[in-house]
């Protein structure tokens, strides 16, 4: 890309489809917003999540990383186990599917940084092959997940849940400082069989994997929790999203 003296990096974040009354609108939570320019330092556009849209890789052209947001919607099982029944995955947004696959694709084969967010980690799996729980909080083996209470209020929503046991030697591993930090959790489907060219940078005490990494990319981090809410105030969550801003900072001058 052409690099644009003097001025900020850019990061485009991926959006939702949600209804206002009865049309479709594009959106994005301003948590996510608010974190990439208080901490990463950058400057942010919203990127419509619309099917079949021919303008992804112009887009790119004018970006120097790119944040996949978490979301009330689940992927598709067609994406992942064709002929599973659809009522155990709902809700659905084929808008933000048909984007998130078709990005993850281009931003991968481009090296460009890449941070994805619940949602966004589970589309990164699934984009590498790999397939997801349909409900955690139903299966017996996974029991650090599914507490939360729909309508509680944020802080309890976003309150710690259960600690992060980060893969030794890992770059989750740098960012914790041999800490054992603790996270939220606010998610139904979990990663099950983990993509080929992936790999984890965490877990849940439970098993369940929590942060993955793109093998041979520059930055390409995936986490279940929600390092957004209130980042300014988690250490580890300064620290990733610090991090994602320097390799934002350092693809743009390239």
């Amino acid at each position: 890309m052409t690099q644009r003296l003097g001025s900020k990096p850019i990061v485009g974040i991926l959006g939702n489809r949600t209804y206002d009354g009865l049309l479709p609108t594009q959106s994005v939570d301003e948590k996510y917003l608010r974190a990439l320019v208080d901490l990463s330092g950058v400057d942010v556009i919203i990127l419509p999540a619309l099917e079949n849209s021919s303008g992804l890789e112009n887009i790119l052209d004018h970006v120097d990383g790119i944040l996949f947001t978490g979301a009330a919607t689940n992927v598709h099982p067609d994406y992942f186990e064709p002929g599973a029944e659809e009522a155990r995955y709902r809700p659905f947004d084929a808008g933000r599917d048909d984007a998130a696959f078709r990005l993850i694709r281009l931003v991968c084969e481009r090296d460009l940084p890449m941070l994805a967010i619940c949602r966004g980690i589970q589309e990164l799996n699934v984009a590498f092959g790999g397939s997801l729980h349909a409900d955690i909080a139903t299966d017996e083996e996974h029991h650090c997940h599914g507490s939360w209470v729909s309508g509680a209020p944020l802080e309890q929503l976003y309150g710690p849940a259960h600690e992060l046991l980060v893969t030794p030697g890992s770059f989750m591993a740098a960012l914790t400082d041999g800490k054992t930090p603790v996270v939220n959790s606010l998610h139904v489907q979990a990663i099950d069989r983990l993509g080929n060219g992936l790999t984890v940078e965490a877990r849940a005490p439970d098993g369940t994997i929590e942060a993955v990494s793109v093998d041979g990319r520059t930055f390409s981090l995936g986490v279940q929790w929600h390092p957004e809410f209130q980042a300014s105030e988690n250490e580890l969550s300064r620290r990733i999203f610090q991090a994602f801003g320097d390799a934002v900072r350092a693809f743009h001058r390239m």
